[in-house]
């Protein structure tokens, strides 16, 4: 064998044995790993739990403050409808008490 050869050999050998351990930590690694993702994942649950609580109770209040601006904007409508009419019957009342000389014309 040349030399050249004898080294890729010897090359290719180091490399199936370093691939070999390293395949051997990365199992390694990912066991523990696993073990830390759940005890993470379970120490987390409750924190899950509470932003799902406070994520649905934001929704409600969202609905429920759309549907308050609903109804103040209908009942703004409403008034200011209600306070023109009124302030139109006020103008004939005045008028009419006018016309009646019951109040000075000014």
């Amino acid at each position: 064998m040349e030399d050249h050869e004898l080294l890729s050999k010897i090359s290719e050998m180091m490399d199936q044995k370093l691939d070999e351990r390293f395949s051997q930590y990365d199992q390694k690694l990912d066991e523990r790993f696993s073990q830390y993702d759940q005890k993470l994942d379970e120490r987390f649950l409750p924190i899950y739990d509470t932003l799902n609580t406070l994520k649905f109770k934001q929704e409600h209040m969202s609905d429920k403050l759309k549907g308050i601006e609903v109804t103040m904007n209908y009942n703004h409508y409403h008034l200011s409808h209600d306070i023109k009419k009124l302030q139109e019957d006020v103008e004939t009342i005045t008028e009419i008490l006018k016309i009646n000389n019951m109040i000075p014309i000014s």
